[in-house]
């Protein structure tokens, strides 16, 4: 048992490195400057997140497919859908010290509002001091565009130029027509995409929660304009409740917010953020937005391609969640630190939701010569299970419990010496401390019964 829970609002990074959730890229050669790769347990985490959030909103709901478009993006697909135009963020640089900023980033939200109802943006006045510097001497706001290019021939020249794809929706607006007919759907109905985007972000900080290179969930839902409001308030909340069962401990730290007029993209109608608080402060995670008709109209004026359904152009409701935002906000949350009820020890927990642990249950001997016997039930377990397993030998259990708790397993399944008595082993659950005898012959119906009904208790909201 465990008392004095607490959740300690600070950076991860060096935690997250020590047990292999990300590592920085190319550390050998002194690091790729923001960029990070994931560990074992990383990959394991995302890939759980993705197939969770693919199953909810997807191949759980009747109306939804999917796709997997191109990352390399064709320059009119960005030219109609307004990209060349309006990407862009507003960037100021201390002329003293040369460090740049975002300006949404500097100053406050109703002073960024009045910056943007200015008319003569070159003439304003930035009235914060340079948080590096502590100088108040910037350059004029400019636009800075965040489209990275790559050149698909040998030589370099204009018309060879394309674009890094700055989010996944628009392959499915650009498939719109091909996905419909072929799936003969009528409205409403939506497409998925789980995929890789690109931004040329002006700065780039707090470990893994702005990047240039990062993924996105993003579900585009197509709808008769007379049902859009409907739609939009289904999916708003369908957002919500996933967000609040991944963050579980705190959900205090989650929000939503109602963008102004002003902070609108070009392309919504409204659009409504949903918030985490990260211990650097608030910061966005989903963005949920009313496209309006905006982007099938665009491609179809653009194109000369008809992408109606029966006589109209259908609405869209779009829910884009950034994968690793929503894994820092989800470590975030699980990290805790607490002492051991009846001991004078203190514990690192990482009590995530069983669906995202990177592992659902870890094997482990209580002693050496009881070796042979756990490695064997973890190989007999390996191929007949759908949840991931892992295998740890540790001279001391207590330690081997220490690091699961560290990195998030559920479930930890000891080897002992009662085990060749009487074929049981103990189950140790990692939020409560709690130990049961199961049986071996048991096991593989009583771990998936419960792994099924976590899945059934999240799959309700």
């Amino acid at each position: 048992m465990s008392e004095n829970n607490s959740v300690i609002p600070k950076d991860l990074t060096n935690y997250l490195k020590h047990y292999g959730f990300f590592f920085p890229n190319a550390e050998i050669y002194g690091g790729l400057a923001k960029a990070w790769d994931l560990g074992p347990h990383g990959v394991e985490l995302k890939r759980k997140l993705k197939n969770l959030w693919w199953k909810y909103f997807i191949t759980s709901n009747p109306h939804n497919v999917g796709c997997d478009s191109q990352i390399i993006t064709h320059p009119q697909v960005l030219a109609a859908s307004g990209h060349l135009k309006n990407f862009h963020d507003w960037l100021v640089e201390c002329r003293q010290c040369r460090k740049r900023y975002r300006l949404d980033n500097l100053i406050s939200t109703e002073q960024f509002l009045a910056f943007l109802s200015q008319k003569d943006k070159n003439n304003y006045q930035v009235k914060k001091n340079c948080p590096h510097c502590g100088k108040n001497d910037f350059h004029p706001p400019r636009q800075f565009n965040l489209l990275l290019t790559t050149n698909l021939e040998i030589t370099e020249a204009k018309e060879n130029v394309a674009y890094l794809r700055p989010e996944t929706c628009q392959g499915i607006f650009t498939n719109f027509a091909l996905i419909q007919r072929s799936t003969h759907r009528q409205l409403p109905f939506g497409v998925g995409q789980i995929g890789k985007s690109f931004r040329n972000e002006i700065t780039l900080h707090h470990g893994i929660f702005r990047t240039r290179e990062f993924e996105q969930m993003e579900l585009e839902f197509f709808c008769e304009p007379e049902e859009s409001e409907k739609w939009w308030n289904y999916w708003t909340e369908k957002a919500w409740n996933f967000l609040n069962q991944i963050i579980v401990n705190d959900q205090k730290k989650n929000k939503q917010v109602d963008l102004s007029k002003e902070e609108l993209p070009h392309y919504a109608k409204k659009t409504q953020d949903l918030y985490f608080n990260y211990h650097f402060g608030w910061g966005e995670l989903c963005s949920n937005s009313h496209r309006g008709n905006y982007d099938l109209s665009q491609h179809s004026q653009h194109s000369q391609k008809d992408l109606r359904v029966n006589g109209i152009i259908p609405e869209v409701i779009e829910v884009s969640f950034g994968v690793e935002r929503l894994m820092l906000a989800t470590l975030q949350d699980a990290y805790h630190e607490e002492k051991v009820v009846g001991s004078q020890t203190e514990r690192t927990v990482l009590r995530l939701p069983p669906l995202l642990a990177p592992f659902f249950v870890a094997i482990i001997p209580l002693s050496q010569q009881l070796r042979n016997t756990a490695y064997q039930l973890y190989l007999d377990l390996l191929p007949e299970v759908s949840f991931s397993l892992t295998y740890e030998e540790a001279t001391n259990i207590g330690k081997a419990y220490r690091r699961q708790d560290a990195i998030g397993t559920y479930y930890c399944l000891t080897v002992d010496f009662q085990t060749a008595q009487d074929n049981t082993l103990t189950l140790r659950h990692r939020d409560s401390m709690k130990q049961e005898r199961i049986t071996i012959s048991n096991l593989k119906n009583y771990l998936y019964n419960l792994y099924e009904r976590h899945w059934f208790e999240f799959s309700q909201k």
